[in-house]
């Protein structure tokens, strides 16, 4: 227990989402640990995935967050222009079945390999996190 409260002070973070202990360990760990960890957010609506999300964004310096029901090519630009080490995405489950390919494609490899008709791109982001959320 002094390891988990240590975390939480080391962040001084998750102070919108009430109870939830267990979780907010985990996203600490997470968000702490040298080697690459993604995570899924499930649950009901107003079960707190969204202030978790937020409260990452707080304390995070390297970091972009992006609307799943709202995805557009502009992401690939704004990963491409900023590699960032922690990526958000709240309502993964309103993203197109193409962009959750491409997702989980760059958690696998870390890299982005997309060739449109009016654009191709091809980059690499080593190490970086996915935090998301689902219904």
């Amino acid at each position: 227990m002094k390891f988990f409260h240590y975390l939480l002070h080391k962040h001084d973070t998750f102070n919108k989402v009430q109870g939830y202990d267990d979780l907010k360990e985990i996203v600490s760990r997470a968000l702490d640990a040298e080697d690459n960890y993604n995570l899924l957010l499930i649950g009901p609506p107003a079960s707190s995935k969204t202030l978790f999300l937020m409260d990452i964004l707080d304390i995070r310096k390297d970091r972009v967050s992006f609307d799943g029901s709202n995805t557009t090519n502009r992401i690939l630009d704004v990963l491409e222009e900023r590699p960032p080490k922690t990526i958000l995405i709240d309502e993964l489950d309103k993203m197109d079945k193409t962009w959750q390919n491409m997702l989980l494609n760059f958690m696998e490899s870390g890299k982005v390999d997309v060739e449109q008709q009016r654009k191709q791109y091809h980059f690499e982001i080593k190490g970086a996190k996915v935090f998301a959320t689902v219904i």
